[in-house]
């Protein structure tokens, strides 16, 4: 059964029909990572970085995607050829941003990178990401054989390496795929061991503070991830109307005669400083309960912040090695069956392909739950407003905004690289909160 036959055409028009759906669906996708991403900085950390790059890859991918079947008989138009390089160009480009991520993990676990060393690196995955998979998708355009034609066109679901070329698909595109896959698994394993070998630390530095005994190992920690803290202090006033023995000439000449209401004035205190590193300190002794609770805390924020990263990191790559599945077992089917496929195998492939981009969203939006339901409620807010100005905020939400800007604001911080990279993902702790003082 040769591939271009595998299908009736009232199959091939419903395989159409559900590449056309997924396409938007991730153009739906992609477009809410990039709205939320650069309209609100709750959402710029690391990881979101990442996904935010891949999204422009995912939208031209689904521009292809979208034509679906429209030119597969028309193999030498303008329009078939464009479909297969964009194809080919950016469809393998996920796979490339999975191991970038996997490929942060491994910076942050075993060489400290902070947030600031990865975004320095972060041109070189744009260029490797998008650069790499030009150079066969731009030649293909212009190679052809009389015995084969050219080596873009009828690839059943939409124009691509025609199934004359198969051997092209294995070499370089599901190859280099599942190549790229199987390293993105490697660094993960490799890392596993130590995340799970620092979870269990943690674990033990918490039981161990909690019952109050003593704390070598958090002394040692300590002296490891030096903590900078952060005291800011707001104060709020009314000003006081005039007391009765004011002179009244004075005040008729110094106020108008309608008064104005009373104004708030507020005045805010900002200081920062390093804990050294003890230097005396005898790690036997047993720690003031303040103390222990606030290493507690910042053992646990360490702890959550570099499983929010590699937690999204790993739901990135599952997502895309359940997209590859399909389409990669299928090929070798195709290979080893002289051009030979399994109709339930395309129509997998017509579902998944289509989307990753939307996939790339669900992802983004789960691991930064918090920030999506603070941007929805802004945007219902000023909804409801008519998105003409409001009057003066209330004091949960003063105080939340407050506590977002401070969970944002990092740059000058040299806080530890794991929360760095899960950047506010975490939610600002209780101890962290009680710091800010507000006096009404």
């Amino acid at each position: 059964m040769n591939g271009k036959a595998v299908a009736p055409p009232g199959v091939l028009r419903a395989i159409t029909i559900i590449e056309r759906i997924g396409s938007v669906l991730s153009l739906i996708g992609c477009l809410f990572i990039i709205i939320t991403y650069l309209g609100s900085s709750a959402f710029r950390k690391p990881i979101n970085r990442l996904i935010f790059y891949a999204s422009f890859g995912n939208i031209v991918v689904n521009v292809g995607t979208l034509i679906a079947r429209a030119y597969v008989d028309q193999q030498d138009s303008a329009g078939c050829q464009l479909q297969a390089f964009l194809i080919q160009q950016f469809l393998p480009s996920d796979a490339l941003w999975a191991l970038a991520m996997a490929f942060n993990v491994y910076l942050t676990f075993y060489w400290k990178f902070d947030a600031q060393k990865l975004r320095k690196i972060e041109k070189w995955y744009l260029l490797i990401c998008y650069g790499l998979p030009l150079p066969p998708a731009l030649a293909y355009i212009f190679i052809s054989t009389k015995k084969r034609g050219r080596i873009y066109g009828d690839a059943i679901l939409w124009c691509w390496v025609d199934t004359k070329w198969d051997i092209l698909r294995i070499a370089t595109f599901y190859g280099p795929i599942w190549i790229i896959l199987a390293g993105t698994i490697f660094i993960y394993i490799r890392a596993g061991g130590e995340i799970y070998r620092k979870r269990r630390q943690l674990r033990k530095l918490d039981s161990s503070s909690a019952a109050g005994g003593t704390d070598v190992e958090m002394f040692k920690f300590e002296e490891a991830y030096p903590m900078k803290t952060t005291e800011i202090s707001v104060t709020s006033e009314t000003l006081a109307p005039p007391t009765p023995d004011a002179d009244p000439g004075r005040e008729s000449e110094s106020r108008p005669s309608h008064d104005p209401k009373p104004s708030a004035a507020y005045s805010i205190t900002i200081s920062s400083e390093q804990e050294p590193r003890p230097a005396a300190r005898n790690p036997h002794a047993s720690m003031m309960p303040p103390q222990a609770k606030s290493s507690r805390r910042r053992n646990h924020d360490l702890n959550s912040a570099a499983w929010a990263y590699t937690k999204c990191s790993i739901l990135f790559f599952t997502a895309l090695a359940v997209t590859w599945l399909p389409s990669s077992a299928n090929r070798v089917y195709s290979v080893v069956h002289s051009g030979d496929s399994v109709l339930v195998l395309e129509i997998l492939a017509a579902v998944v392909l289509p989307l990753q981009g939307f996939w790339n969203a669900v992802i983004y939006a789960v691991t930064s739950w918090a920030a999506v339901k603070l941007f929805v409620s802004e945007m219902l807010h000023r909804a409801g407003r008519g998105g003409a100005p409001g009057g003066p905020p209330t004091n949960h939400q003063r105080n939340r905004s407050f506590t977002l800007s401070r969970s944002r604001n990092r740059k000058d911080e040299d806080s530890d690289s794991m929360k760095e990279l899960a950047g506010n993902a975490i939610p600002i702790s209780q101890t962290s909160r009680s710091n800010s003082q507000i006096r009404t």
